[in-house]
């Protein structure tokens, strides 16, 4: 799936596309509105033109400010045990080379963001868009 691809999943879904690997599915609470707001990020991250990956001063501008307002400082991190992600470790998670998964499509269903995720290896990580799925329904 290329970034284009993907992207575009993240804007109209799969539209009844037969996915062409194996999905894993995440469920978060939430609405329609959180699934809009994750989408926002999403764009942002996914719909970059390659080159070099923006630093976390960079990413500041890029993402909508509720996010970016989420994330702590990274100065705030003392341990690896947080209810908050800093912005320069949830962005170095979405590079495209660090990221296992990718977004296949999504919908609301009995008050739950339900994400269907293409898995390109196993084990994978996806804490950062769980992270993302939270955040986006507390905004």
């Amino acid at each position: 799936m290329t970034p284009a691809e993907e992207l575009r999943h993240i804007r109209e879904g799969a539209a009844g596309e037969a996915p062409p690997a194996e999905l894993d599915t995440l469920e978060a609470p939430g609405g329609d509105g959180a699934l809009a707001r994750t989408r926002e990020v999403l764009e942002a991250v996914i719909g970059r033109d390659g080159g070099e990956w923006p630093t976390a001063g960079e990413w500041r501008s890029l993402l909508p400010a509720w996010f970016v307002a989420a994330c702590v400082d990274d100065a705030e991190v003392q341990d690896c045990v947080l209810d908050r992600w800093s912005l320069r470790a949830w962005t170095y998670w979405f590079q495209p080379d660090h990221r296992q998964w990718r977004w296949w499509d999504a919908r609301v269903a009995d008050g739950r963001v339900v994400v269907e995720l293409i898995v390109l290896q196993r084990p994978y990580l996806r804490g950062a868009l769980e992270w993302l799925l939270q955040v986006a329904r507390a905004a």
